[in-house]
């Protein structure tokens, strides 16, 4: 790469900041209101008027790969800040920002009033490529002239130290390079690889310097000009990604992109536009995050730290969107399959069979500062696997992808029991390997979510209790499965191991005097007795003791952990309880959805039409009624608002699927696709939605229509259509 450094003779220059371990130029919290665009791994995050300010700000910029590629981007008309209008994003890949200007002078002391000047700024990412459009227009009685700047720079940081860990050393910076329609920044990477961020401009400016362009714009009365600029990143030798469309193709193609997905989906309607609009924004979320390996297509967990390949996060959001389209199921378990662990890892926490917890591409990840390519530090991301690859054969029925898939399931069967069980003692644990990877390995991984209540961390290795409730459901999935498919040997032997997992869950978790399950085992196999939303995942493996599932339901909506807004992660009765912490109080919708699940799956319904009412009522309060991945466990009182987590990724997959497997949940909807069958069990709707219309739910190579109606407290269900292959859908009333 020392040779493409030489040939564009690049002049070394001085890191953009003074301490080079810290990334941060000037310490912003994340803004709630912020416009975010998404096509994969590739995002843009401003603030509303579309500038990327402060420079270096952890919640703004252009993101690639895992890397910044633009950490400050500012319009300047007249030498000033503009002033924002309004603004507003479509489906996740375009915005459209109205401004004006504050009073401008000029020369001969000439003063062009404020709100003469009008600026529709649109953003546009393709692919790997963002626009900027600029269209102005005056409303002044004569010619004017005013003087439009953009401000530009890239840090080239890697996401991880946008996140906060501290890097003693970088790479090469360069002085940026005028092109004969732009501009480019380089930076050479501790891994050898040069990353630019090219800039192309239409019209050429009058002025380019290192940071900035300027055009000197005329404007006559009335009359419309238009500045185009596109910026893409370009990692090492490969191609420049541009594909020399301009904005208006560009955006016609992306349009047509997500109309291809959405006609691929289940179509939900009703009389609440508030409720629709939030599966609008849902249904756009899963086709923004989508990243393409190997031909396939996979969820990204989110935006902004969580832009890439998840195991458990894409496991969990594509098991939640199986109502919307089961084909992301299918492509995410070939994904996830293709990255299997093949040997013993220490750096990586990697085993023979193990699913992995992430994979990353960024240069700290790429020249050995972190394990992350791949890194494979969960515990519950492989038996979760095997679950999202039974209930996807329920939903599609298409015995030539378990074939495939087969190999990986009996690989990550093998881990569990070779591996995942670190002392013998029938559970699976984990205890990290790697000197870089993560402390806590199941889905609640900060590092004092498991915590004792005198704030002591408890010995490792942990077990917690709905990891172990995975395994059994994944055992007890995989014994129907085989057994189908002609493994009954291995169909029997897993019959007995999640039989006798259950009565020893039951035996070594439940706490007879608080007549709950607790949170963990640790290292001495002590319980670790907190009372905290964990058990309640029991409910969705279906884990718990026919007799212990009320209770556990009873103790979730208690009002500890019922905070209004949804389950808390831990009871606010606890010592170690904080509403603003990550995993000790919040409250995460996904984890909602999935007890609620579980309690629907056990005939438990009006705990999940409240929990439902609730995150409804929570996403009138927060941009395009879309869920974040979580906000504060504030207990709720009148009038209240939720109160929105500070650094919360929002789109996330998993919080998005929130709303697709509630009215799962609620609806009954439960698939027999193998026996070309579809349940629909007690259905219910909440008292907020009167009607509500499904069509393309896809069901094997069936296509249903159902229409819902809500008669007091009775909801009925009524077939519209089969289309494909014949269905039998049968309504169950078990009341």
């Amino acid at each position: 790469m020392s040779n493409l450094v030489q040939k564009l003779e690049l002049i070394e220059v001085p890191p953009p900041y003074k301490d080079s371990k810290i990334a941060v130029h000037v310490p912003v919290p994340r803004e709630a209101e912020n416009l975010t665009l998404i096509d994969g791994k590739t995002f843009l995050a401003t603030r509303l008027a579309g500038d990327i300010v402060s420079p270096g700000a952890t919640d703004v910029g252009f993101f690639h790969d895992d890397t910044r590629f633009l950490s400050y981007l500012e319009l300047r008309v007249g030498g000033r800040p503009t002033m924002v209008l309004s603004a507003n994003i479509e489906k996740t890949f375009a915005s459209q920002i109205e401004l004006t200007t504050e009073p401008i002078r000029v020369r001969d002391s000439f003063e062009i009033p404020e709100n003469t000047i009008h600026i529709r700024r649109q953003q546009l990412l393709k692919a790997a490529t963002m626009f900027d459009r600029l269209s102005l227009v005056s409303f002044n009685g004569e010619d004017i002239e005013v003087r439009v700047e953009l401000r530009f720079d890239a840090d080239f940081v890697d996401t991880f130290q946008v996140r906060g860990t501290q890097r003693e050393v970088h790479g090469t910076y360069y002085r940026p390079l005028r092109t004969d329609d732009g501009l480019s920044f380089y930076y050479l990477g501790r891994d050898d690889i040069l990353r630019q961020t090219r800039i192309r401009m239409n019209p050429l400016p009058a002025e380019i310097n290192d940071k900035s362009a300027i055009w000197h714009v005329k404007l006559p009365p009335l009359t419309h000009t238009e500045i185009e600029v596109s910026l893409t990143p370009v990692v090492g030798e490969e191609q420049d990604k541009h594909s020399g469309n301009g904005f208006q193709t560009c955006l016609h193609e992306r349009r047509n992109r997500f109309a291809e997905w959405e006609s691929s989906c289940t179509h939900f309607h009703s009389d609440n536009s508030v409720f629709d609009a939030a599966v609008a924004s849902a249904t756009a979320d899963f086709h923004a995050l989508q990243i393409r390996h190997h031909g396939k297509m996979v969820l990204g967990a989110g935006i902004p730290w969580f832009a890439t390949l998840f195991g458990r996060d894409s496991i969990i959001a594509a098991y939640q969107a199986l109502t919307l389209n089961p084909g992301l199921a299918v492509d995410t378990l070939e994904v996830l399959a293709h990255y299997q662990g093949k040997e013993r890892n220490d750096w990586q926490d990697e085993d023979p069979g193990k699913i992995l917890h992430e994979r990353r591409q960024g240069e700290m990840t790429r020249c050995g500062e972190l394990p992350f390519g791949p890194y494979y530090g969960s515990v519950d991301s492989t038996p979760l696997f095997l679950v999202l690859l039974c209930e996807t054969y329920r939903w599609t029925a298409d015995r030539e992808v378990i074939n495939r898939l087969l190999p990986a399931a009996y690989a990550a069967l093998d881990w569990i029991d070779n591996y995942g069980d670190l002392d013998d003692d029938g559970f699976v644990e984990w205890k990290r390997r790697s000197p870089k990877g993560l402390t806590n390995q199941a889905w609640k991984d900060s590092w004092d979510a498991y915590m004792r209540p005198d704030r002591s961390i408890p010995p490792y290795p942990l077990a917690s209790v709905e990891v172990q409730g995975y395994v059994y459901d994944a055992k007890f999935r995989m014994a129907q499965l085989l057994g189908e498919f002609g493994d009954e040997e291995r169909a029997q032997t897993l019959q007995r191991e999640a039989e006798e997992l259950a009565r020893k869950l039951d035996a070594d978790f439940w706490m007879p005097d608080l007549q709950y399950f607790a949170m963990a085992l640790d290292g001495t196999k002590d319980q670790l007795r907190c009372i905290t939303s964990n058990p309640g995942h029991l409910l969705f493996s279906r884990a718990v003791r026919p007799d212990r599932v009320q209770k556990v339901v009873e103790r979730l909506m208690c009002e500890d952990m019922a905070s209004g807004w949804g389950w808390r992660t831990l009871s606010s009765a606890e010592p170690t309880f904080n509403p603003l912490s990550y995993h000790r109080g919040s409250v995460w919708p996904h984890e909602n959805s999935m007890i609620a699940h579980g309690m629907a799956l056990n005939e438990y319904r009006e705990p999940v039409r409240d929990v439902m009412t609730a995150l409804f009522q929570a996403a009138h309060n927060f941009r395009d009624y879309r869920l974040p991945e979580l906000f504060c466990g504030v207990q709720r009182r009148e009038h209240d608002e939720p109160v929105h987590y500070p650094v919360s990724c929002t789109p996330q997959a998993w919080a998005s699927g929130t709303w697709f497997l509630l009215l799962t949940s609620i609806l009954g909807i439960r698939p027999n696709a193998p026996q070309r069958g579809l349940n629909i069990v007690n259905p219910e709707l909440p008292e907020w939605l009167n009607h509500l219309k499904i069509r393309n739910l896809r069901v094997g190579e069936s296509r249903v229509a159902l229409d819902f109606t809500r008669d007091a407290d009775r909801t009925h269900c009524n077939v519209v259509s089969v289309e494909g292959d014949s269905l039998l859908v049968n309504v169950v009333f078990k009341k």
